[in-house]
């Protein structure tokens, strides 16, 4: 069978081969290298075992027994960051909690999995390398221990984007930064907590792309009440919650839901939960609303595509303030599909999002992060799927633009709706110079893993 080469294929390879030679073997040997975040040497660990059951016989399960207090016991009050983590994604992972380290952040870190064949010993040790203030969490094995989940097949279904608001929920820590794994911040992410928005509420979220399809919240379904008819979904939910369940006094969406393109049913996506900001102390009976929503609702009703919905209606429900960045989703441009060539004012490469100021704020636009899977992975969606995917989606090596900031309430829905991979018409702004500096020291990290020479991983690049 004759192999098919096409163009796309060869420059995707190029890139690979580009990125693990020059990274590793020039930056390294060349760039000055210096600890630019003050680190602690390798703590010693102890280990113990635990039987648990596994198809019927018995296994033993190693753990790691840190030095610092367990995640379970962290005080309340306290600050901190919660990640989800499977072998998978275990350079992304690691590579972050490095960055983050880098950027000057020392607050524990709360690494969540779903069973023990999640997260490999091998994958443990990595994520602790040279971090005391990191924590392992198997949360499906200690809910179930509670009780608080009964049935395996529900925690079963936890290995997967759901365990981001369970851990949220689980998790001591009161004021929690939820990060996924492949986020590559140009800041720390601590920043958030300083924001006008997050302390009114307790809560930061962003936006996702406006998309309106009748999927998810935004589809229509038959109204139990009149069966010739149909009902938003969202509407649905809102209006036939159990509110005296959790001792709330009935229906009443807030003016923030009112006013929503979710609610005028003029998208199918609202939240992106890439990055989540909650102080626990201020989320009212929204943590258990919460716990409601992805452990009985999401069963009854499919009103999110994957975890992100839950968080702002659990909050709409719980009738708590809750705040979004007044700033709608942008985009990088996608070096693969060549947007700056052919469409320099329409990008379709990695979402990115601007520091979540205040719309009235007269700060100039700065970005925060990008969620940068295809700026760090070469096959972002795995081999098979990344050489047949949209090229927006493909790796891309050297991105230097972005879509400007723009009021997400003032978007265009003629243009939002027109694609889901591009934003049209936006126009691009050039990306800060630090940007480079940044995703540089993350690949560098992240090849680290990749590669299996961990060096890199103990010091930062300035």
């Amino acid at each position: 069978m004759r192999l098919r080469v096409t163009t796309n294929t060869l420059l995707l390879l190029c890139g690979v081969l580009v990125l693990c030679s020059a990274l590793l073997g020039m930056v390294y040997n060349a760039l000055p290298l210096s600890l630019a975040a003050t680190e602690s040497a390798r703590h010693s660990r102890q280990w113990h075992g635990v039987l648990r059951a596994s198809n019927g016989g018995m296994v033993l399960v190693q753990h790691a027994k840190a030095t610092l207090k367990d995640a379970n016991d962290s005080p309340h009050g306290s600050r901190g960051i919660v990640m989800c983590v499977h072998d998978g994604i275990l350079a992304l992972a690691v590579s972050l909690i490095r960055e983050l380290r880098c950027l000057g952040n020392q607050e524990p870190i709360h690494v969540y999995h779903c069973f023990p064949d999640e997260l490999s010993q091998e994958s443990q040790d990595l994520l602790t390398r040279n971090n005391s203030n990191v924590q392992i969490v198997d949360v499906c094995v200690e809910m179930m221990e509670q009780n608080q989940i009964i049935q395996e097949s529900v925690a079963l279904s936890f290995k997967s984007y759901w365990i981001k608001p369970l851990a949220l929920y689980h998790t001591k820590l009161t004021e929690v930064l939820l990060l996924d794994a492949d986020a590559v911040f140009l800041k720390d992410p601590a920043s958030l907590r300083t924001l006008a928005g997050y302390q009114r509420t307790g809560t930061m979220f962003f936006y996702d792309r406006l998309y309106n399809q009748r999927k998810y919240f935004n589809t229509r379904m038959k109204d139990p009440r009149d069966s010739d008819k149909e009902q938003h979904l969202l509407k649905h939910i809102i209006e036939t919650f159990d509110y005296k369940r959790f001792g709330l006094s009935g229906v009443g969406p807030s003016e923030q839901l009112l006013n929503s393109m979710a609610y005028r049913e003029q998208t199918s996506h609202e939240q992106d939960s890439s990055v989540v900001a909650i102080n626990k102390a201020k989320a009212g009976k929204a943590m258990e609303i919460l716990k409601y929503l992805i452990t009985i609702e999401r069963f009854n009703h499919v009103f999110s595509w994957g975890d992100k919905e839950a968080f702002w209606l659990a909050y709409e429900l719980a009738h708590e303030d809750y705040y979004f960045s007044p700033w709608g989703l942008s985009l990088l441009n996608s070096v693969p599909n060549q947007d700056l060539e052919n469409h320099p004012d329409t990008l379709c490469g990695s979402m990115a999002h601007y520091v979540p100021v205040d719309a009235e704020s007269t700060e100039a636009p700065e970005v925060l992060y990008v969620n940068g899977k295809a700026l760090l992975d070469p096959f972002p969606l795995g081999v098979s799927k990344s050489l047949k995917t949209h090229k927006g989606r493909m790796f891309s090596i050297h991105p230097t633009h972005l879509t400007p900031r723009y009021r997400r309430a003032e978007m265009d829905l003629t243009k939002a709706h027109s694609s889901f991979q591009c934003l049209k018409g936006l126009g691009s702004t050039t990306l800060p110079s630090h940007f480079r500096v940044h995703l540089m020291r993350r690949r560098v990290h992240y090849l680290a893993v990749q590669t299996q020479y961990f060096e890199p991983l103990d010091r930062c690049i300035v």
